[in-house]
């Protein structure tokens, strides 16, 4: 089936069944027939057809040239500027007659003349009054009913009105139409349409009326200028109308130009069709028969269907026929014609990137013979941005961008959202904005904006991790922040006075009062205490260098921003009256203003590209054109999506009640015209691209290759060299395709990046990378600044643990100090803090002067005042009030003390009967410090690094508990460590071998090293679980048994060291179980003894893996390899940094290894055995 015949089809399918067709074509005769009788035209009229490139418009302007009677060329308002520019060249540029004028300044221009107008509103006007109207009938719509209070509603209604002034339906007639006795169309339509057109009939005639009070509507302008016309004498009987640049018009400009015709006024019309009326050209056709109504020997043709003065290249102008007529020339082929895809638009916006490269540098072309088209520009913008970047070619890209999407207006969004709720949410996000400055003594008073240094600790990191960890984050910032213990809180408080206080003030002086005076102090805000001219003034400056130098591009955008923006704060002052806004209104209709209100910016060089779409492309002299976007369904967009409020099935219905819109039939027209144009406008080289796969290409392509035999080629399989047309797309292509490149192309590519002045380092920074591709991923290598990120600081064991199981995340997580924020909601993190501090001070309490006399008995009334008292302590040391919590968290933080009550009672009944005294709680290793004549220095030991100089290591940290079994004479005794842990830890010594769980070892070993002189030894380093337990959940067991499930769920877990007081308390851990519904008795003692002879031999390994790693890590050995046990990588499931660090489960070191399991069974005595009473 030929495109003729598709098209004809899909008219056909979308629209009328057979009766509605015919019913419509009745209608189109009789409206047609009442419109000869009523009027006689008077005017002649010259229309001038051709196809694309036929030199239609260089006719029209040779006639404008030789007139001498009054002319006016109307083109597209768009296009004013450059028409008049060639009017100036093709004419003699003393010829001052000539007005050139769109639709708007000629309609304006006869209502100055011949009737006096209020001001015109703005787009901004217009979005207050329809802002207004629709707050005021929000409560009555029965079609929108809830909608109305949504975002983006004022933007519909306001598009619904302008659909229905361009169609030239006022309020008075929509309404009178749908509910006046003689047509009552309302009760013809579904109930559906009938309540939502009565909803748009409400909203636009408040609105109309509302508008009309203080404002005039250019919209108007058309219909009045008209009535006008009509009624006076408001143009000379020989003035000629030349019309170019127009394939449609709306009702309103087929309304104005019939009244031009009523008076006589002649006109010469370019359009594009051809003598034989070819499908493609249906939206011209119906144009061109508007102006033939009347009498035809009043009309004269120009038809230069034969002509092609455009096209250099003549398979182009084939084509053209071809498009038109479905029929190809037989000597044509595909020279001058390319079609490529890409599997991303990336990989599109490069290859006509590059091919722009090749026409300018090869072929001698500029960048202004070349055009870039799309069918929609917004979808391909980035991606063409970025590639002309990386490809160094100048584009303009000529579409208009709303401001709402500035980051100025972002800024009032943020501004006045805060004021509104000052939240920690809300305030983060307007500090984030960039605006944002503090007074500063230093300056008399003047704010300054927030250093680098300034931004990054407090924007980015103290606010966010001290909101997150007082969870303010949901709460209002107007009162000051909690617990503030050092500097940087303090200047968190500080920032917080600085910026909140303000916002606070302002939301009070405007509550209740009304929008006019809301914009002017909104605005004297601004001014006041934003200081908003400053803080423009930074956004100017280039802050790479420490003079003062702003930068020429951002001064010219944001002098034109504030211009637009100080005009819609000026308009809103003069349409709003004393009706009260809240701050959440006035904020929704600064963003609904700037939302339809756009900036374009100027080309920043003469010589560049053009990006845009068919319609606001010119087609003079454009050598080159890349047709960008020619899928399937895109290309033409056979189903139009658009912004209508109208339906295609309403517009339908609404058809056949009087009220005629532009239909879906004309929108397809209409963008098969606009391909038709887009394939048309290149007069030497034409290029056609798309993305996907090679079976989603536009049907233009499939007709083209098999026609013109033209190829299409797959982007993504072209030579590297092809795509390498600048030194940034020569470092793409190396990096992704440098397997493909041959050793010659390698080293002329290295070349070019070698010599490149710019960046010399280029072609180093991309073998970097290559390496990394090429399979050394998780090598890392930080030499250079290794002395830097590590400093001669004291290391935790949390960290020597974090630097032996993976170093590169020890270099990320201590080296630059990133991490994840803490925040303060019940997670293990912090149940584990406050279970430690409840045991420190329980137990401080409990065994102050258990040396002398022993580890007491406890009551449990006495263990649970002391919990109770531990928990009220903590609370106002380190949380919020009550209140201030969230329920969630006070309900979780109350229930630990039950938790803690199991955990302290079956501990107490343990130690009353172990010769262990609980000694030392959270013992801070410090060096040269020391506990009542213990010492508890930190591990240290000395290393050397890779240039030969040595550092001394510490390693610190706090012991949770140290109990020791005194010796009889009290002069020494045996050590023992305990760590508490929310979760199960087990103790393997192959994790040891390799660096890991090393904390409690290292504690023991070195209080034991320390204090040896004295007459200690080392006994036992334990976990003692001190997690949930599920005693609090069982009703009526035993006391026995309740201890024997405790004794199982918290099961010590650690080493004890052969012959110590340890190891002779094993019975302790006896107790009864239930084994097939009866109780048994069993041990629960689960440490693993190390042999007394092979202490040392651990002692050994431990330094022994400690330095060799830590020396690594220091010479600036970072590389991604962590342990791995049982194929899991250990380091690596929570880890921040998994997604960047390149590792490889190859190179990882299984804990699990012969090595290490041969050390374990070298140095273990035995497992623990089970005790007397054990079954």
């Amino acid at each position: 089936m030929c495109r003729n015949c598709r098209i004809k089809s899909f008219l056909y399918w979308k629209w009328y069944s057979k009766y509605v067709i015919i019913l419509t074509i009745a209608k189109s005769v009789s409206r047609f027939t009442e419109y000869i009788l009523r009027r006689e035209i008077k005017s002649m009229t010259h229309i001038i057809t051709g196809p694309a490139g036929s030199g239609k418009t260089a006719a029209l302007y040779e006639l404008l040239k030789n007139d001498s009677k009054s002319r006016i060329l109307l083109v597209p308002d768009q296009f004013v500027f450059e028409s008049e520019r060639r009017v100036a060249k093709e004419t003699d540029e003393k010829t001052s007659d000539i007005k050139v004028m769109g639709f708007m300044s000629l309609s304006e221009s006869i209502l100055k003349k011949h009737c006096p107008q209020k001001t015109y509103a703005d787009t901004t006007a217009k979005t207050a009054i329809m802002s207004g109207a629709v707050r005021g009938l929000c409560g009555d719509l029965k079609f929108y009913g809830n909608a109305a209070r949504k975002n983006g509603f004022v933007e519909m209604c306001l598009s619904a009105v302008n659909e229905l002034k361009a169609a030239g339906i006022s309020a008075d007639e929509l309404t009178k139409t749908l509910y006046s006795p003689e047509k009552n169309t309302a009760e013809r339509l579904p109930v559906h349409l009938a309540e939502k057109m009565g909803d748009i009939a409400a909203v636009y005639s408040v609105y109309d009326k509302k508008l009309t009070e203080k404002y005039a509507d250019r919209q108007d302008n058309l219909t009045l200028a008209a009535q006008v016309i009509r009624n006076g004498d408001s143009f000379d009987e020989n003035t000629t109308i030349y019309i170019d640049g127009f394939d449609s018009f709306s009702g309103a400009q087929q309304n104005f130009l019939r009244a031009l015709a009523d008076k006589g006024v002649n006109f010469v019309v370019a359009l594009c069709t051809d003598e034989n009326k070819a499908e493609v050209f249906a939206t011209c056709d119906r144009t061109e028969r508007l102006f033939e109504r009347g009498n035809r020997e009043d009309i004269k043709y120009t038809r230069l269907c034969g002509k092609a003065p455009r096209y250099k290249n003549g398979n182009l102008k084939a084509l053209r026929d071809f498009l038109q007529t479905g029929v190809k020339d037989s000597k044509a082929d595909s020279d001058g014609i390319t079609m490529a895809y890409s599997s991303s638009v990336s990989g599109e916006a490069d290859f006509v990137c590059a091919n722009i490269r090749k026409l300018v540098r090869c072929e001698g072309y500029r960048y202004s013979d070349i055009a870039v088209i799309c069918a929609s520009p917004a979808k391909y913008k980035d991606a063409v941005n970025s590639a002309a970047a990386r490809y160094d070619v100048p584009v303009f890209a000529d579409l208009p961008v709303p401001i709402s999407e500035k980051p100025m207006l972002r800024f009032f969004e943020a501004l006045l959202k805060a004021a509104d709720n000052p939240t920690g949410t809300n305030i983060l996000r307007y500090i984030r904005s960039g605006f944002v400055r503090l007074p500063s003594e230093k300056n008399n008073g003047k704010t300054v904006p927030m250093t680098l240094k300034e931004r990054h600790l407090v924007e980015q990191h103290l606010m966010e991790e001290y909101a997150e960890c007082w969870d303010l984050k949901r709460k209002k910032w107007d009162k000051p922040m909690p617990h503030i213990t050092n500097a940087s809180e303090q200047r968190v408080e500080e920032i917080r006075i600085a910026t909140v206080t303000p916002l606070v003030e302002f939301a009070k002086s405007v509550c209740g009062i009304g929008g006019r005076e809301l914009v002017k102090k909104f605005t004297s805000f601004l001014f006041d205490k934003v200081d908003i001219s400053a803080a423009i003034q930074g956004k100017c400056q280039d802050n790479s260098t420490r003079q003062l130098r702003y930068v020429k591009e951002l001064t010219e955008e944001y002098n034109q921003l504030w211009r637009t923006v100080s005009e819609m704060l000026t308009s809103l002052y003069e349409t709003l009256d004393d009706t009260p806004l809240t701050l959440a209104e006035f904020s929704a209709l600064i963003h609904s203003c700037a939302s339809r209100i756009s900036i374009s910016r100027t080309p920043n060089v003469l010589d560049s590209v053009l990006f845009g779409d068919p319609a606001r492309t010119r087609s003079r002299e454009v050598k080159a054109v890349f047709v960008m976007g020619a899928a399937d369904g895109a290309f033409p967009d056979i189903y139009p999506e658009g912004n209508s409020v109208f339906t295609s099935d309403d517009v339908q219905r609404l058809a056949e009640n009087d009220i005629e819109l532009e239909n879906d039939e004309a929108r397809y027209s209409s963008a098969v015209l606009d391909a038709y144009k887009a394939m048309t406008l290149a007069g030497e080289k034409l290029f056609i691209t798309f993305t996907g796969e090679k079976e989603n290409a536009s049907e233009y392509i499939a007709d083209i290759a098999k026609h013109f035999g033209a190829e299409l080629i797959n982007a993504d399989n072209l030579d590297a060299l092809y795509m390498t047309e600048s030194v940034k797309s020569a470092e793409k292509q190396y990096v992704i395709n440098s397997a493909q490149l041959t050793d010659g192309q390698k080293k002329a590519v290295e070349a070019v990046l070698s010599e490149n002045e710019k960046e010399p380092s280029s072609i180093d920074r991309i073998k970097a990378v290559m390496s990394n591709n090429s399979g050394n991923s998780d090598i890392h290598r930080i030499s250079d600044i290794a002395p830097i990120v590590f400093p001669q600081t004291a290391l935790s064991p949390t960290a020597i643990e974090k630097l032996n199981g993976c170093k590169f995340a020890y270099f990320l997580r201590y080296g630059m100090n990133l991490s994840s924020s803490a925040g303060i909601a019940m997670n293990a993190s912090n149940y584990g803090n406050i279970m430690h501090y409840i045991m420190k001070y329980c137990f401080e309490k409990l065994y102050d002067g258990a040396r002398e006399n022993g580890n007491p008995h406890v009551s449990d009334g006495r263990i649970k005042d002391l919990i109770e008292q531990a928990l009220a302590e903590y609370r106002e040391k380190y949380l919020l009030t009550e209140e201030n919590m969230s329920a969630r968290f006070n309900t979780l933080y109350n229930a630990l003390s039950v938790t803690a009550f199991y955990l302290i009672k079956y501990m107490a009944q343990e130690l009353e009967k172990s010769r262990f005294v609980p000694s030392y709680f959270e013992l801070k290793l410090e060096s040269g410090k020391s506990e009542n004549g213990f010492d508890i220095s930190p591990y240290s030991f000395d290393i050397e690094l890779a240039d030969k100089s040595r550092q001394t290591i510490t390693v610190g940290g706090t012991v949770d508990r140290v109990d020791i079994a005194y010796n009889d004479d009290k002069s020494g005794g045996q050590i023992r460590v305990i760590d508490y842990k929310t979760g199960n830890k087990d103790a393997k010594l192959s994790r040891i071998y390799y660096g890991l769980d090393l904390q409690l070892l290292l504690y023991l070993f070195t209080l034991a090293k320390n204090n040896g002189a004295n007459g200690f030894t080392p006994s036992a380093a334990l976990y003692h679980p001190s997690g949930k337990t599920s005693l609090k959940d069982i009703k009526a067991p035993s006391d026995e048994l309740k201890r024997g499930i405790w004794l199982d769920e918290h099961k010590e877990k650690g080493f004890a060291v052969e012959g110590t007081q340890q190891e002779a308390e094993r019975l302790l851990y006896s107790g009864v179980k239930f084994d097939r519904d009866k109780e048994v008795s069993t041990n629960f003692y689960s440490a693993v003894t190390i042999a007394g002879d092979k202490l040392k031999k651990l002692e050994s390994r431990i330094e022994k893996v400690v330095k060799e790693n830590t020396e690594q890590v220091k010479s600036g050995i970072v590389d991604a390899r962590p342990l791995v046990d049982d194929g899991k990588a250990l380091s690596c499931e929570y880890c921040d940094f998994k997604d960047i660090c390149g590792m490889k489960q190859s190179s990882c070191v299984d804990v699990g290894s012969a090595e290490a399991v041969g050390f374990g069974e070298d140095i273990v005595v035995a497992k623990a055995k089970k005790g007397k009473g054990d079954k």
